[in-house]
């Protein structure tokens, strides 16, 4: 539910960069609607706070050390925990937006945005609506998520990657962007093997055959361009 007009949004920044949580941080206070409840540089810490404290928004940037802001937002996800997701980075690419929406996020704005668009996007989700950069509000009509802000991957059984774990949909957009498993081993500090082994139930539970059916999967529902 969204608060009222007269109640405070508590919210949670998360970026590893000390100068954004700060400029911010001083966005949303010099608006004056809002509380921040508390920061985090990593995305442990972050789902911590989120855990603890049920802020209103966690304003989350995808590009965490350690485990990354994606995972963070899936884990959200599958802990049903109803804080929303605002996405605050500087990839600005369709696949990321698409995936960050997938996986529950209802706004995903570029840390270039001004102050006034990032108030525009808080505003934007207050009403039950998606908030985007404007060169992909198409986006809002191909992966809606309900009005209600229900999470897409938890609980929209048209998610066509809801058989899939947070790691294996991580592993499932490098491998169809065409990473091959030494580079997704590398990028995610396990084995080559490891990688395997995932690449081998992703496919399995997309009802697929190989590494080549999963990219014409991907085009298929839109997850990457022809």
């Amino acid at each position: 539910m969204a608060p009222s007009a007269t109640d405070e949004r508590t919210v949670i920044i998360a970026d590893d960069h000390d100068i954004l949580r700060y400029a911010v941080r001083k966005v949303l206070e010099h608006e004056g609607r809002y509380k921040i409840l508390g920061e985090a540089d990593n995305a442990d810490k972050a789902l911590e706070l989120v855990e603890r404290l049920k802020p209103w928004v966690l304003i989350l940037d995808l590009g965490l050390p350690g485990k990354n802001g994606l995972e963070a937002l899936y884990e959200i996800g599958k802990r049903e925990l109803p804080t929303k997701v605002m996405v605050l980075s500087m990839y600005d690419d369709e696949q990321r937006i698409k995936q960050a929406l997938m996986g529950g996020a209802v706004g995903y704005l570029l840390k270039s945005s001004s102050p006034e668009k990032i108030l525009a996007g808080l505003a934007a989700i207050e009403k039950g609506e998606l908030c985007l950069p404007e060169q992909y509000l198409y986006l809002a009509g191909e992966l809606k998520n309900g009005g209600d802000g229900t999470r897409r991957s938890r609980r929209n059984p048209n998610d066509p990657l809801a058989a899939l774990s947070t790691r294996e949909r991580q592993i499932f957009f490098m491998l169809v962007e065409g990473s091959p498993n030494r580079d997704v081993a590398q990028k995610l500090f396990i084995s080559p093997r490891t990688v395997e082994t995932h690449r081998a139930r992703i496919i399995k539970k997309l009802g697929l055959s190989s590494t080549g059916s999963l990219i014409k999967y991907a085009i298929k529902h839109n997850l990457i361009s022809a």
